[in-house]
């Protein structure tokens, strides 16, 4: 008789265990996929030659120098030289909330930060958060120099 209990008993315990894993399984799953970036800055194409010889871009020429540029990406985009003809280029929608249009940032002249006027964070012309509330980097776009040129090029 007890040889014909303790298969059943082990049926029901490997049952058991195997529809804890699965459970176990759903739950990490979803906890690991869970990306608290809800409201993300969407994918738009871009793909800009900008002429640094013209005045509006004279800000550029210089190591530090930076502008926005509102013609592009989804709020359009920053556009800073970091060092010698090397430029980064970030969107400006803060990433708090940026489906949101009164989150887009702007220059603040006295830091050189990037702010967002309506949840006050602020950026590093990085990209990289420097104050919150928001928690992810600026989506960034890249950027080709041709210096025989002088053009900048800003793609996804």
């Amino acid at each position: 008789m007890d040889s014909g209990i303790k298969p059943r008993l082990g049926i029901s315990i490997f049952g058991s265990l195997r529809s804890i894993m699965a459970l176990l399984f759903v739950l990490l799953s979803a906890v690991a996929c869970n990306d608290d970036r809800r409201d993300a800055v969407p994918n738009v194409f871009v793909d800009v030659t900008l002429n640094l010889n013209l005045p509006t871009y004279q800000p550029l020429s210089l190591v530090n120098g930076m502008i926005i540029y509102p013609q592009a990406g989804y709020r359009g985009l920053f556009i800073h030289q970091s060092a010698f003809q090397e430029f980064k280029a970030f969107d400006v929608a803060c990433t708090q909330q940026p489906s949101d249009p009164c989150h887009t940032l702007g220059i603040d002249t006295a830091t050189l930060l990037l702010q967002c006027p309506c949840c006050s964070s602020r950026f590093s012309a990085d990209g990289f958060p420097a104050r919150g509330p928001a928690t992810f980097a600026l989506k960034s776009y890249r950027t080709f120099y041709s210096p025989s040129a002088n053009t900048l090029r800003i793609t996804n």
